[in-house]
């Protein structure tokens, strides 16, 4: 598997002007500041960004991306409401009183007090040691069922896409990274088949995989230990490499 690097071994490489796909997970783990990969990920940026790495993602990455970070929005804001219910609602200013960190997890009270009753009216509310569980896409059809107050989904969206549209910014602005959205059509896509069929990866990282080789890049960065398997050496004419961050 001398196709997959990890980070130590990334270091040995010549990274110099190279080009470096993003998967879904990369990104994730970076936005995430509770994640314990997030600062194996922000290292390997700083390395990249040293030696002027071309970094690409695809309308797969970003659709990846903006679909978990929806779902984590909204999952955060039920449990702050779940959690301080009692205050928010029987305390005057009680989002006041709430800390900077659990007003920034709420998002928006009037939101949050809409799809928690949604939830609770449509037993889509689950408990799990305390912590709130949802399934997101089944809540967000029924709280769209009300013409009157589905306007209160936008923040949810729009803050989505808002820290997408951020993390990419920082990219070009601040690391000073070339940030390319990669194409992908009819070819990526009978590519990705022939990996679902030789490597058992599932779609998702078949079409990532798939994207990456098509339009040339040197690297893939993830941290996805489906990668990670001897099995992976039947995929022949592998020119790319596959950086297994944390």
């Amino acid at each position: 598997m001398n196709f997959i690097i990890d980070a130590e071994k990334m270091n040995s490489e010549n990274l110099f002007k190279a080009s470096v796909y993003l998967d879904a997970c990369f990104i994730l783990a970076y936005l995430d500041k509770t994640d314990s990969r997030k600062l194996d990920v922000a290292d390997a940026l700083d390395v990249w960004a040293e030696n002027e790495v071309r970094l690409g993602y695809s309308n797969h990455t970003f659709t990846e991306v903006t679909n978990r970070l929806f779902q984590m929005l909204v999952l955060g804001s039920l449990q702050v409401y779940h959690e301080k219910k009692q205050l928010l609602n029987n305390t005057r200013n009680g989002i006041d009183k709430l800390s900077d960190e659990d007003r920034r997890k709420l998002i928006n009270l009037d939101s949050a007090r809409y799809l928690y009753r949604v939830a609770k009216d449509e037993d889509i509310l689950r408990f799990y040691n305390r912590e709130v569980s949802a399934n997101v896409g089944e809540l967000i059809k029924r709280a769209k069922e009300d013409q009157n107050k589905r306007y209160l989904l936008d923040v949810y969206y729009h803050l989505a896409l808002r820290i997408f549209n951020e993390f990419i910014r920082k990219m070009r602005e601040e690391l000073e990274f070339e940030v390319e959205l990669l194409s992908d059509g009819f070819e990526e896509n009978e590519l990705a088949k022939v990996h679902m069929q030789l490597t058992q990866l599932d779609s998702t990282d078949s079409v990532h995989l798939a994207i990456a080789r098509m339009n040339e890049f040197d690297y893939l960065a993830t941290l996805d230990s489906d990668f990670v398997h001897d099995y992976y050496s039947n995929v022949d004419g592998l020119a790319m490499k596959i950086i297994k961050v944390a």
